[in-house]
């Protein structure tokens, strides 16, 4: 019996996975706080709306060319060369793009080019955290180390969108991309400590939760399409949150860094139940979390005070925070080992696309229709995913 054993006490989570999950949030807030930051000065600087929809296309869907073959070169090489290519490329791309202000604007031909740029390298981080874990891990701890890596889908959302007020207001476009840079390459330090374990090297389930070989591919398509689908119609939210804050709250750039950091705070805050709720039925779960997540954003349509925005934005967060936990450890579970990073690598490269997808369908939607009415659609529309899944019977029994 080990010492810990005989304390009582849970075995920490291991070094490479806290790394791991540093490097995830580093990613992340970055590009969080860019897209924020561009959402953010769009109308500033005289983007028409089709503008603004076509710069969040351009940051996210070149994802889509790559996601399979960084996906596979995961599978084939491990995490670690992946991690550090991508970012070493982001940073070099954020600092070109920084030079490129002139004069407080950005110019929409480098955000199209350098950002399209970032985009094709981005699945490998999110691919190569989530191969890392199960190798790094024992089979038993995997939901509490899933929980750590989500620290970093999370956070970014409280310091990403934190950030975007104040390196405004202190630095300016030029400054804030410079830190937006800066994360990544901290990420691109941390990584090149990471270990190189043997791609084969992963942790099996228990004999309780081995899943069939013929039975994974329904379950995995499903999981993966509530996630897709969900993420596209809560796409509307960033772009119409703005226009929500200006318009209908009548307040600035710091309500509207309040409201994305108080649904950042909640995700974290429970993101400690998540491993509890790893431990039953994935797919009741996270089809029942959007359900119930439509539904609590839906009252954004009456409200007009900037604080109880804030109180629904926490309570928003906090039914978002383990969503991405419980979708993890299903997947690794129901995937077999050998196929970790082209499945997450393909995960990332349709839920990364679907969010801005969903945010410029947001943004043309304003040349038409208020703030508020394309926040109300788009919730009600995330409680209409969340039901549809718990419809799909593989997914919804499987454990």
């Amino acid at each position: 019996m080990t010492r810990q054993a005989a304390l009582g006490t849970r075995p920490r989570v291991s070094t490479p996975v806290r790394r791991a999950a540093a490097i995830a949030l580093l990613g992340n807030s970055s590009d969080t706080f860019v897209l924020f930051l561009l959402l953010w000065v769009a109308q500033p600087q005289g983007w028409s709306p089709s503008q603004t929809a076509l710069v969040v296309l351009v940051l996210r869907l070149p994802i889509l060319i790559s996601g399979v073959l960084i996906g596979r070169c995961i599978d084939r090489w491990g995490a670690r060369p992946l991690i550090l290519l991508d970012t070493a490329v982001r940073a070099g791309l954020l600092l070109a793009l920084s030079a490129s202000v002139r004069s407080g604007t950005v110019p929409l031909a480098a955000v199209f080019v350098l950002g399209g740029l970032a985009s094709l390298f981005s699945p490998a981080t999110y691919a190569g955290v989530r191969w890392l874990v199960p190798r790094t891990t024992p089979a038993s701890e995997l939901p509490r180390a899933n929980a750590t890596v989500a620290v970093g889908d999370q956070m970014p959302l409280l310091v990403g969108t934190a950030l975007v007020g104040p390196a405004m207001a202190l630095t300016g476009v030029r400054g804030s991309l410079l830190v937006a840079a800066a994360m990544v390459l901290s990420a691109f330090l941390l990584a090149l400590r990471l270990p190189t374990p043997d791609p084969g090297a992963v942790a099996r389930p228990t004999a309780a939760h081995a899943e069939r070989p013929r039975a994974w591919p329904s379950r995995v398509a499903a999981i993966i399409a509530l996630s897709t689908v969900y993420y596209l119609v809560y796409g509307p939210f960033e772009t119409a949150s703005p226009g929500f804050v200006r318009d209908h709250l009548g307040a600035g750039e710091g309500t509207y860094s309040l409201l994305w950091a108080m649904f950042g705070a909640g995700a974290l805050l429970s993101l400690p139940v998540a491993p509890l709720l790893a431990r039953y039925r994935p797919g009741l779960v996270n089809g029942g979390g959007a359900l119930i997540w439509g539904l609590t954003m839906l009252p954004l349509a009456i409200v007009d005070s900037a604080w109880t925005a804030a109180a629904v934005f926490l309570v928003g967060g906090l039914l978002w925070g383990p969503y991405t936990t419980i979708e993890t450890g299903a997947l690794q579970r129901w995937v077999p080992p050998g196929r970790h990073g082209t499945v997450f690598a393909v995960q990332r490269s349709l839920l990364a696309t679907a969010t801005p997808v969903g945010a410029a369908i947001g943004a043309l939607a304003l040349q038409a229709v208020s703030p508020v009415t394309v926040l109300a659609v788009s919730a009600g529309c995330c409680a209409a995913a969340g039901a549809a899944a718990l419809s799909h019977p593989d997914l919804r029994r499987a454990r």
